[in-house]
C-alpha cells in the first residue's frame, strides 16, 4: 500500500502558495525518486529506534504498574476508615470533641496502614529494580503502642510516602500511560497523516495545522516516553529510600553500632590470642627453662670436682637461665596476667599494689561481671599507672579507686608526688591511652606543678 502510495505521490502534482505556476498564486513542485526512497528508508529505521527504546522502558512501566494497586489501596481504605470523621464533622455543631475524633479516625488509619503497605512496596523495589530498602522496626497501632506510633518518625515518614508522594506517583503514571496510548494511536496513522498535510491538486489542506498538531504530539510522546517513565521510576524510587527507609540519622547510628562491634570483636580476638600465646609460653618454653635450671642448679651443688673453668661456665649458665626465666614471666605478665583468669580482677589489682615500691592504698568496689578485655585494660592502667608513680613522681603515698557508675568502670590513681607529668611524653602513658581507646574508653590525667598527680580512665563494662 505504501509503494502505491507512494507512486501516486511521484506521479502527482503539489502546488504551493506563493510561486508561479498554471493557477495564478501556486507554484508546482514535484516529490523526486530519491526523496520518496529516503522517506521509505526512514520509516523503518524510526520504528527500530522507537522499538529499542521503549524496550528498555518495559522495566520502568511494569514497575510503576505495579504500585497502582498498592496507592489505589492506600486511598480506597483511607477514605473507608475516614467515613466516621466525615459523618461526624457533618454534624450541625460538630463541636471540639467530634473534632478531635474525626482527627484521631484519621490518624489511626494512616499509622495502621503504613506498616503493611511498606512491606509490600520494598518487596516492590527488591522484585523489580534489585534494590533493597533496609526494614525499620515501628510500632504498631493494634498492639496498643499509640504514644510510640505517635512519636515514630519512621512511622510518619512512611505514611508520607504512602498518601501524598506515592499517589502524585501514581496520577502521573496514569497520565503518561494515557499519553502513550494515544500517541500510539496517533503513532499508527503517522504515515497517513504525513501523507495528508498536502491535499494534491487542491493546495494546501484545510486540516493542515490540525495533522501537524497530531505528528508534533505523537513525536513529542512517542521519543520522550521512556525518558519520563525513568524520570518516574527514579523519583518513585528516590521517594522511597527516603521515606521508607531508615533516615540518615538511623544510618549513622547503625555504622557507628557496626563499626564499635567489628571494633570489640577485634579486640577480644586480639586479647584470645595474646591468652593463646601466654598459655603457650607458660606451658611451653618457660617449663623447659625451669627444668634446665634445676638441673644447672643441681651440676652446682652435685659437681665438686669439675675445673675451675667448667664450674664458672655452669654458674653462668645457671644465672642466664634464670634470667631469660624472669623476662619471660615479665613478658607474660605483660601479654596477659594469668592470675585475672585465675582470680579475678580484685585479687590481680592487690598483687600489682603489693609489688609497688611505694605504699598503695587499694579500692575496689563492686564491679560485677566485666569482659575479659576490660579486665585486661584496667589491669593495664593500673600497673602502668603505678609504674610511672615509682619512677618519676618521688611520691610516698598512692591511691588506686575502681568503681563502677551507671555502666562505666572508673579507675582513679593518684599520688601525692611533685606532678608535672606529661600524657604526650613518653611512649607508657601513650600506648595505655590507645588500649584505653580500644575498647572505646576515656583517659585524662591532670598533673600541675607540685602534684597532685590523677589518672582517670572510663571503661565501658559492656565491650
Amino acid at each position: 500500500m505504501l509503494a502505491t502510495r507512494g507512486a501516486e505521490i511521484s506521479s502527482a502534482t503539489w502546488r504551493f502558495r506563493g510561486g508561479a505556476s498554471t493557477t495564478p498564486g501556486v507554484r508546482q513542485a514535484r516529490w523526486t525518486g530519491a526523496e520518496l526512497r529516503q522517506y521509505r528508508e526512514g520509516v523503518p529505521m524510526t520504528r527500530e529506534i522507537l522499538r529499542a527504546r521503549w524496550s528498555q522502558a518495559g522495566g520502568d512501566a511494569l514497575f510503576l504498574v505495579t504500585g497502582l494497586p498498592l496507592w489505589a489501596a492506600a486511598m480506597m481504605v483511607l477514605l473507608v476508615w475516614s467515613q466516621p470523621a466525615y459523618l461526624l464533622l457533618q454534624a450541625e455543631d460538630p463541636g471540639v470533641l467530634r473534632f478531635g475524633v474525626s482527627v484521631v479516625i484519621v490518624l489511626a488509619a494512616v499509622l495502621t496502614l503504613a506498616p503493611f503497605l511498606t512491606r509490600w512496596h520494598r518487596i516492590r523495589f527488591r522484585t523489580f529494580r534489585s534494590t533493597e530498602i533496609l526494614e525499620i522496626d515501628t510500632p504498631r497501632l493494634y498492639r496498643g503502642q499509640l504514644r510510640q506510633a505517635l512519636r515514630s518518625e519512621a512511622l510518619w515518614r512512611q505514611a508520607l510516602y504512602h498518601l501524598i508522594a506515592g499517589p502524585l506517583i501514581g496520577i502521573a503514571v496514569v497520565a503518561l500511560a494515557f499519553m502513550d496510548l494515544l500517541a500510539i494511536v496517533v503513532a499508527a496513522r503517522l504515515p497517513a497523516h504525513a501523507l495528508g498535510l498536502l491535499d494534491p491538486g487542491h493546495g494546501v489542506s484545510s486540516k493542515f495545522w490540525g495533522q501537524c498538531a497530531y505528528i508534533l504530539l505523537a513525536g513529542t510522546v512517542t521519543y520522550s516516553g521512556p525518558r519520563l517513565l525513568r524520570v518516574l521510576a527514579d523519583a518513585d524510587l528516590g521517594a522511597a529510600r527516603r521515606l521508607l527507609g531508615p533516615s540518615e540519622t538511623i544510618v549513622l547510628a547503625h555504622r557507628v553500632q557496626t563499626l564499635s562491634d567489628s571494633r570489640a570483636a577485634a579486640v577480644e580476638a586480639a586479647d584470645t590470642e595474646r591468652r593463646r600465646i601466654e598459655r603457650d609460653l607458660h606451658d611451653g618454653a618457660q617449663q623447659r627453662l625451669m627444668s634446665l635450671a634445676v638441673h644447672l642448679g643441681i651440676a652446682r651443688k652435685t659437681l665438686k670436682d669439675v675445673p675451675p673453668e667448667a664450674m664458672s661456665v655452669i654458674i653462668d649458665a645457671h644465672e642466664q637461665v634464670k634470667d631469660a626465666m624472669a623476662e619471660i614471666r615479665d613478658l607474660v605478665r605483660g601479654m596477659h596476667p594469668a592470675v585475672l583468669d585465675d582470680r579475678g580482677l580484685d585479687a590481680a589489682l592487690s598483687g600489682v599494689a603489693a609489688r609497688s615500691a611505694v605504699p598503695v592504698r587499694l579500692t575496689v568496689g563492686t564491679t560485677g561481671p566485666l569482659s575479659a578485655s576490660v579486665e585486661t585494660v584496667a589491669y593495664f592502667v593500673v600497673s602502668e599507672a603505678l609504674a610511672n608513680v615509682v619512677k618519676h613522681s618521688r611520691a610516698k603515698q598512692a591511691t588506686v579507686d575502681v568503681t563502677r557508675d551507671d555502666g562505666r568502670l572508673l579507675i582513679r590513681v593518684s599520688d601525692d608526688g611533685v606532678g608535672g607529668a606529661d600524657a604526650h611524653g613518653g611512649t607508657g602513658l601513650t600506648g595505655l591511652a590507645q588500649r584505653v581507646a580500644s575498647v572505646d574508653g576515656l583517659l585524662r590525667l591532670t598533673s600541675p606543678s607540685g602534684g597532685p598527680t590523677v589518672l582517670t580512665a572510663e571503661l565501658p563494662c559492656g565491650v
